[in-house]
């Protein structure tokens, strides 16, 4: 169970899909250029964004919808806190870059392709987010079905290039309290023998950050070498 970059995006479907997979695409960048219907937006935070503890975070996790996943990835990967479904306006000094996080389903994806269009038309606040990314949640153990999979590519379209990743189906979240869950920081070692604890968020919390570090201008790559859908 792990979050893994999704580089799958060229991927197509057998037959006549392929000529309607293309047409959605095209139609998904048409509307790229529409802002959604006031009510299927954002707000926007006209205060800085509350969060727990005593170190500003790195990085905004956005939830599409609720049940997204994000108060789960908030908990787990220390770097990021959950900006309460809001944009950021980012004030002062926080951080000025957000997630998308959306479950795998129909309605998960379509809120996420909303969002996508309104930071894309300039409506996702002052205009000094960043948006790293989307991420992928799993609704169901198992493979993702094939319904889900094409138009997941769709929406991919306005994700920044190698920017769409995906968190696998966790049993444990819904088993366990938040402040149960084990938690993710930079430079967090991997266990030497038996099953990582973080398996389900590693990776992820390693993606985003190196995708931050090369937006500052550090050397690691956002997309290493081995990251897979």
């Amino acid at each position: 169970m792990t979050a893994t970059l999704d580089t799958s995006l060229a991927a197509v479907t057998p037959g006549g899909k392929t000529a309607r997979l293309a047409k959605a695409r095209t139609r998904s960048l048409d509307f790229s250029a529409l802002p959604p219907a006031e009510g299927r937006r954002a707000g926007v935070w006209c205060k800085p964004v509350t969060f727990e503890g005593t170190r500003p975070p790195l990085l905004w996790l956005l939830g599409a919808h609720g049940g997204a996943g994000v108060s789960s990835l908030a908990r787990q990967i220390a770097p990021a806190a959950d900006c309460e479904r809001e944009w950021p306006a980012v004030l002062g000094d926080e951080s000025p870059f957000v997630v998308l996080v959306a479950r795998e389903s129909i309605q998960g994806l379509t809120r996420a392709h909303d969002l996508l269009r309104q930071y894309h038309c300039g409506q996702a606040g002052p205009g000094r987010v960043i948006l790293l990314g989307l991420v992928t949640v799993a609704f169901q153990p198992g493979t993702m079905p094939a319904a889900i999979r094409r138009y997941r590519n769709v929406v991919a379209d306005l994700v920044p290039p190698g920017a769409l990743w995906r968190v696998q189906w966790q049993r444990g979240w819904p088993l366990s309290p938040l402040e149960d869950l084990p938690v993710w920081t930079p430079g967090s070692e991997r266990p030497a023998k038996g099953r990582d604890p973080l398996a389900g968020v590693r990776e992820l919390g390693e993606e985003l950050l190196a995708t931050i570090t090369a937006l500052l201008g550090g050397t690691e790559s956002a997309n290493p070498s081995g990251a897979h859908s």
